[in-house]
């Protein structure tokens, strides 16, 4: 059988770019992707040689809407 689910996660991005502007950018474009063919294949194995019996078939993520990413803080570089 193959199950379903919808969850709800909370991600901290570090990004360091010259500007906020700039960091919000790459935020939906980079780090918040689906992950590949490959990295399912690789959880799969692993899940399997922890003796797990259940196979990922694919992970979809939504893009963030601007209002839903929020900064929280700010570090300049050492």
């Amino acid at each position: 059988m193959d199950y379903e689910f919808e969850v709800t996660i909370t991600v901290v991005v570090r990004v360091r770019a010259e500007n906020e502007a700039v960091a919000r950018t790459v935020i939906a474009s980079s780090a918040l992707s689906s992950p590949s063919t490959e990295e399912i294949r690789m959880a799969n194995e692993d899940e399997f040689l922890l003796g797990k019996r259940a196979t990922i078939i694919a992970v979809d993520f939504d893009k963030p809407d601007e209002e839903s990413v929020r900064l929280i803080s700010v570090e300049k570089e050492q």
